[in-house]
């Protein structure tokens, strides 16, 4: 059993409340799970190179680009409304093999964690 944080990892209880609070004021429906988190997680964390991501959580909250795919996501993923993931052909076939749905732009791949679909700064460029 693995140590680092997945998908489910939940460091306070209310938080998880309160993003539970939040999806269902805004009528957000699943459109991942804690499974295919953990498997994005488990590949990205595999790779020599991870790419950069961001997310968007239910409250509105936009992350910065990052790379760490340990320790800087937003746990529980329960939260994320989204996530983008810079552009490869690596990463477009994992999130067509895990199943999720997603959108691709330029430079980047948007996986849903919910519906209906949020395009705040889905034209927004890498920088």
């Amino acid at each position: 059993m693995s140590l680092l944080p997945m998908a489910d990892a939940v460091s306070n209880k209310k938080d998880v409340k309160e993003a539970k609070r939040i999806i269902a004021v805004k009528q957000l429906v699943g459109a991942a799970n804690n499974t295919k988190w953990n498997e994005l997680i488990s590949e990205m964390r595999e790779l020599p190179n991870p790419p950069c991501y961001r997310t968007k959580v239910v409250n509105g909250y936009i992350s910065e680009w990052d790379s760490e795919w340990y320790y800087h996501l937003p746990f529980p993923l329960l939260c994320v409304e989204w996530i983008d993931i810079d552009l490869s052909e690596k990463v477009l076939s994992l999130v067509q093999r895990i199943g999720f749905e997603f959108e691709v732009t330029d430079s980047f791949v948007r996986v849903w964690g919910y519906f209906p679909k949020c395009y705040k700064e889905f034209g927004a460029k890498y920088i």
